[in-house]
């Protein structure tokens, strides 16, 4: 089951995509598609001791519309895509939590599958004259939403400094800190007393600096039917202003990804990018 909840998330965001499409017009040759086989391990929630390990087939989509884009830097929705600054919508996933099988989570609520939505301004900083090495400024604010019955969990908010690097191997880091509302550390971080026990002591969490975050990735188009990509991401709650619930007992997490791709209708502006 839990191979599922990969493939449910890249369903999501395809629809999602497939909505934005909605009075573009139709243009074949922008859509590349193909199939992938990805791997993933990440904790079971930032602050978990405990991880989850994912292997799945994985759809590759990409598609160039004059507003959405679907391609090395994910999905987006340009709201507004001008040279000084940029504004798009994107969605971002996190994945569900079997209490059951969380040693800290014991006999609590399982933690549902959010969906987080919502608005990204983005300012160009730096460009280099060959145009590959681009420094940015990004701004997400996002609103998360459970999957299971469509409740409104919090909102978050991740400023990042990002350097990317267009080349026959794409490369980006992004460096930021991150805050929440109190409703969003609640879901993850809160301790209500029913829930209390002796090792559990009850928890009031508190909206506010959510940590700070490191985040590699890259990715190849190693020929006209095959891509990879993979990312590596370090997570410090230090400072966070939940780092006390009992449900935090790791202040430092990695995450990491890969993916391999074989794309079944290559589209030759995608394939020769960076030649």
């Amino acid at each position: 089951m839990r191979s599922f909840f990969i493939i449910a998330h890249i369903i999501v965001a395809t629809t999602v995509s497939m909505i934005g499409l909605a009075g573009q017009g139709r243009n074949e040759s922008k859509w590349e598609l193909g199939v992938g086989l990805g791997a993933l391990s990440i904790p079971h929630y930032r602050g978990s001791n405990q991880r989850d390990n994912y292997v799945a087939p994985i759809p590759y989509v990409r598609y160039s519309g004059d507003r959405l884009k679907v391609d090395r830097e994910g999905g987006r929705y340009y709201i507004y895509d001008g040279r000084q600054f940029k504004l798009d919508l994107n969605v971002t996933f996190n994945f569900p939590v079997d209490s059951n099988k969380n040693t800290a989570r014991l006999g609590m609520p399982n933690l549902d599958a959010l969906l987080e939505v919502g608005p990204r301004l983005q300012w160009p900083l730096w460009e280099s004259d060959d145009h590959h090495l681009h420094l940015r400024l990004g701004a997400p604010l996002r609103l998360a939403v459970s999957l299971s019955n469509a409740d409104n969990e919090g909102l978050f908010f991740a400023p990042y400094l990002q350097v990317r690097y267009y080349s026959t191997i794409e490369t980006a880091f992004s460096i930021g800190p991150m805050w929440a509302s109190e409703k969003f550390h609640d879901y993850y971080y809160q301790v209500d007393r029913q829930f209390a026990t002796a090792s559990r002591p009850a928890y009031d969490a508190r909206a506010g600096y959510s940590g700070f975050r490191f985040t590699l990735t890259t990715s190849q188009r190693i020929s006209k039917q095959y891509w990879w990509g993979s990312f590596l991401r370090y997570d410090t709650l230090s400072g966070a202003t939940f780092v006390d619930s009992p449900l935090v007992l790791q202040k430092n997490s990695f995450m990491v990804g890969f993916i391999i791709a074989y794309i079944f209708k290559p589209v030759k502006k995608y394939y020769t990018e960076g030649e």
